[in-house]
C-alpha cells in the first residue's frame, strides 16, 4: 500500500450546488490517486449531498465520505483530522475549489523543508468572476518567501485568517491535540495557537485556493447573534494567552490581536444597521469577560470612553461608520 502524502478534509453541508465542482478540482491533480486521500464529512445534509458523494466514492477510490448527525463545520473538520492518514493535510470547503495540478508542489514544499505549516495564497471568486480579496497579505508574504520561520515570528509579520489557506503536518497537529471549538469564528481562535506552537513555517507564493463568495454562507448572512460569536472565540483565545503565552512580547501580540478582532464585529454590527442596543450588549459582554476592543494604537480618549462612557464610545463609531459608508458610496 502506497503511503498517503496528503489528506484533503472537506466538510459538506447541503452542498449539492457546489460539491461536484469542488471534488472535480481535487481529482485534477498531479499526484497519483494512490498518494492522497479525500475525506468528505457530510454534516447531516438534507439535500442531494450524500447522493453525490456515494456516486463519486464508487468511481474514485481515493474519495471516502462519512455522514454524521449535523454538528457544524467545527466538528466535521475535527472528525476529518482524526481520520486523516496523510503525512500532511489541508482543508477545502465544499463550496470552494483548488487549482489544477497544485498538490505535488504543495507536498514537495512541505516535505523538503520539513514544515509544520505551509502558508499559501488564494483567489476570491464570485458568480461573475474574480473579486478583490477580503484579506490580502500577498505583498507582505512575498517578502517572506523561501525563508523558514518559527511560528511566533511568522505570525507577528503576517497571520492567515482562514485554515484553508495553509497545509499542516499531521503529526504536528495530533501531537498538540488541536481542535476547532464548536463556535463561529473558529478559525480566528485556533490559527494563532497553531502558529504559536509551530517550529517551521514557510510561505509558498502559489494561489492554490479558490474561495467562493457563497450568498448562502454564514458570513454573507451575518445576523445579530453572529456579532457575539467573535466574543466567544476571543474569550477562549485570551484564556489560552493567559495560561500558555509566557514571553512578554508574544503575550502583547496576542492581546493586541484579540482587541483588533473584537472591534471588527462591533463595527460590523453598526455597518449592517443593527441598533445601539446590540453594541451596548457587546460592550457589556466584553467587559464581563475582561476583554477590550482597543488595540495599542487607540488613544487615551478611546480607552476612557469605552471604560466610563460606553454610550459615547458607541456614538463615536456610529458616526465613523456613517462617514465611511458615505465615502465609499
Amino acid at each position: 500500500m502506497v503511503e498517503k502524502k496528503l489528506s484533503i478534509i472537506v466538510p459538506a453541508y447541503n452542498a449539492e450546488r457546489y460539491l461536484e465542482r469542488c471534488l472535480t478540482s481535487l481529482l485534477k491533480q498531479d499526484l497519483s490517486s494512490d498518494e492522497y486521500e479525500i475525506i468528505v464529512i457530510n454534516d447531516g445534509s438534507t439535500d442531494k449531498t450524500e447522493e453525490i458523494l456515494k456516486a463519486y466514492s464508487i468511481r474514485f477510490h481515493n474519495i471516502n465520505y462519512v455522514t454524521l448527525v449535523n454538528g457544524g463545520v467545527s466538528e466535521a473538520r475535527n472528525y476529518g483530522c482524526r481520520k486523516a492518514i496523510g503525512q500532511y493535510f489541508l482543508f477545502v470547503d465544499a463550496d470552494d475549489w483548488i487549482e489544477t495540478n497544485v498538490l505535488k508542489n504543495i507536498y514537495t514544499s512541505l516535505a523538503k523543508d520539513r514544515l509544520d505549516i505551509l502558508v499559501m495564497d488564494y483567489h476570491h471568486w464570485g458568480d461573475n468572476g474574480e473579486l478583490p480579496k477580503e484579506f490580502c497579505y500577498t505583498s507582505d508574504y512575498i517578502k517572506l518567501a523561501s525563508e523558514i520561520f518559527v511560528g511566533v515570528d511568522f505570525m507577528q509579520k503576517c497571520l492567515p485568517r482562514a485554515v484553508w489557506s495553509c497545509a499542516y503536518r499531521t503529526d504536528f497537529w495530533k501531537e498538540h491535540a488541536f481542535s476547532f471549538l464548536p463556535i463561529r469564528h473558529e478559525d480566528e481562535e485556533l490559527i494563532p495557537k497553531l502558529f504559536y506552537y509551530a517550529n517551521r513555517v514557510k510561505f509558498l507564493p502559489v494561489e492554490f485556493y479558490y474561495y467562493y463568495k457563497n450568498p448562502d454562507s454564514f458570513m454573507m448572512n451575518y445576523d445579530e447573534r453572529a456579532c457575539f460569536y467573535m466574543i466567544q472565540a476571543m474569550e477562549a483565545l485570551d484564556a489560552f494567552r493567559q495560561e500558555s503565552v509566557k514571553d512578554r512580547e508574544v503575550n502583547s501580540f496576542f492581546e493586541n490581536l484579540i482587541s483588533k478582532r473584537l472591534l471588527t464585529p462591533f463595527r460590523r454590527s453598526i455597518r449592517w444597521g443593527m441598533p445601539a442596543s446590540v453594541q451596548r450588549e457587546m460592550i457589556s459582554k466584553m467587559k464581563d469577560k475582561g476583554l477590550t476592543p482597543l488595540a495599542k494604537n487607540k488613544s487615551i480618549l478611546h480607552v476612557y470612553l469605552y471604560n466610563h462612557w460606553p454610550c459615547l464610545f458607541i456614538a463615536y463609531y456610529r458616526i465613523k461608520e456613517k462617514r465611511w459608508s458615505e465615502k465609499i458610496n
